[in-house]
């Protein structure tokens, strides 16, 4: 019994849940760079500390929700959040937002995908080249949701640890880099000056760590389901782990392109040639400036590949959730169903990643991070810490009980 106890809340437990976290938040958005400028890079010199303190508020939000579903005996978000909101109905307000997250999750790696396609063809990710991009992803996405679900699933734990592993590389190399000279060339050769860092103070609090933490709430579905073995130390341990994981890993993106984003900025609102999308991927701009060939090939295939990977199993995702209510009466066939909840999935998805990847990630994420604030934030530090609190308490008591129980009966 003890072995069993130990083993729930021992560290390697915990690392494997809090991998769940860093995981699910360290995808396409981030290997980009671009959500990282958006939120962070874009503000200067606090995208090195912001990042450490919005994964400090959603760790909190986090380790609240976890645990209230540990001693309530839950294993997903639904059954969770209906007990945490005054009325079960109100879970549909988690519902909403979890909705709109992966639809935008999906359209972003459509245009995500479609941008990468462009850079390494070399052409303007504009106009009619966007759409047929998008074009050519969603045909990939729908013979590979038709005829290779198992296959992208099977690859999807491998294509993650490539594209971390990766885009760490991007980072060492941005870091490391002769930035002076480069940006001095390229600025020089093109008549232009670097521009200034966006100064709003508010703005970089409000988004940087409000915002962003609130639409990364999205990390706490697939949470709850993998903390389902932990002990409640266990969960402690996870969410601490999760915490330095994430915030490390954003901050240490953050600080490159904070370097780097006065000259990118530059060369984008000049319209330089093969720069006036440079803030669109700027891991993959960074790369190309730098000059690491090697490294712009191998990230954009992996980069690519990810994206198609992450639409496919959402898209698969949002399928297994939504067949079963779609006309169950009408449409026996569950194949059939899936087939049409699929397609709506999917041109929804694209009809959104035509406003391309920045948009998605500044408006779709920002609004729906808006709403998360008092749908998911609110809620659980106003009713979710009272009620893990009660259940702790009534939890230590019964405890207390037992033992003096066993007391008894031992004399």
């Amino acid at each position: 019994m003890e072995t069993k106890n130990v083993s729930k809340c021992s560290w390697a437990a915990a690392f494997a849940v809090a991998s769940v976290w860093f995981g699910t938040h360290v995808g396409g958005g981030f290997a980009t760079g671009n959500q990282v400028i958006q939120y962070f890079a874009q503000y200067g010199w606090t995208a090195a500390i912001f990042p450490i303190i919005a994964m400090g508020i959603l760790a909190m939000v986090m380790y609240v929700v976890m645990s209230f579903a540990k001693l309530k005996g839950f294993d997903n978000y639904k059954d969770t959040f209906a007990a945490l909101y005054p009325n079960p109905k109100m879970e549909i307000l988690f519902e909403i937002f979890y909705i709109v997250i992966i639809l935008a999750a999906v359209a972003s790696a459509v245009a995500g995908a479609g941008e990468v396609m462009a850079n390494f063809l070399g052409i303007e990710y504009v106009g009619l080249a966007k759409f047929l991009c998008n074009i050519a992803i969603v045909g990939v996405l729908v013979l590979l949701s038709v005829f290779g679900i198992k296959l992208v699933m099977a690859a999807s734990t491998v294509l993650s640890v490539a594209i971390l592993a990766i885009t760490a590389c991007v980072i060492f190399s941005g870091l490391t880099a002769d930035m002076d000279a480069i940006t001095a060339q390229y600025l020089t050769a093109n008549n232009i000056e670097p521009i200034a860092y966006t100064s709003n103070a508010f703005g970089s609090i409000w988004s940087g760590i409000i915002v962003y933490a609130a639409f990364q709430c999205v990390s706490i579905a697939p949470m709850i389901a993998a903390s389902n073995e932990l002990s409640m130390k266990g969960i402690k341990r996870s969410v601490i782990l999760g915490w330095v994981m994430n915030g490390g890993a954003l901050a240490a993106s953050g600080y490159m392109l904070s370097k780097w984003y006065p000259v990118l900025k530059a060369l984008q609102v000049a319209g330089v040639t093969g720069f006036t999308n440079a803030l669109g991927i700027p891991n993959q701009t960074i790369l190309n400036l730098v000059g690491v060939r090697t490294i712009l090939v191998l990230f954009s295939l992996l980069l690519f590949c990810a994206f198609v990977s992450t639409c496919v199993t959402l898209v698969y995702t949002m399928v297994q959730r939504f067949q079963g209510v779609c006309m169950p009466n009408v449409i026996k066939s569950e194949k059939v169903r899936s087939a049409v909840v699929g397609f709506v999935v999917i041109c929804i998805c694209f009809a959104l990643s035509l406003l391309g990847l920045s948009n998605i990630i500044k408006y779709a994420y920002g609004y729906d991070g808006y709403y998360a604030i008092f749908a998911v934030i609110l809620p659980v530090l106003v009713w979710g810490i009272p009620k893990v609190r009660a259940l702790k308490g009534a939890q230590k008591e019964a405890n207390t009980e037992a033992k003096v129980g066993n007391l008894v009966a031992d004399n």
